[in-house]
């Protein structure tokens, strides 16, 4: 008998990356493609579901840009 074996794990020097670009890109095409009737309608409730949790990932995996660029203001009295 032969031995069936498989392997998930990408062979050695080619890691695949997953940026939140990509990610933001895939919400994108998602959006897209709905606005373009590519979906049927029983098939909203899915693709609506996979949109809602890529948006929730990339909400909870930037870094809130506003906070980081405010500069600190001094408060200057006038006499």
């Amino acid at each position: 008998m032969a031995k069936n074996t498989k392997t998930t794990e990408a062979p050695a020097g080619d890691a695949v990356i997953l940026s939140i670009q990509d990610i933001v890109l895939s919400a994108n095409i998602i959006d897209l493609a709905t606005q373009r009737g590519a979906f049927k309608a029983a098939e909203a409730g899915q693709v609506g579901a996979c949109f809602e949790k890529l948006v929730a990932f990339i909400k909870a995996n930037t870094p809130d840009v506003a906070a980081e660029e405010a500069p600190a203001t001094e408060t200057i009295e006038e006499k």
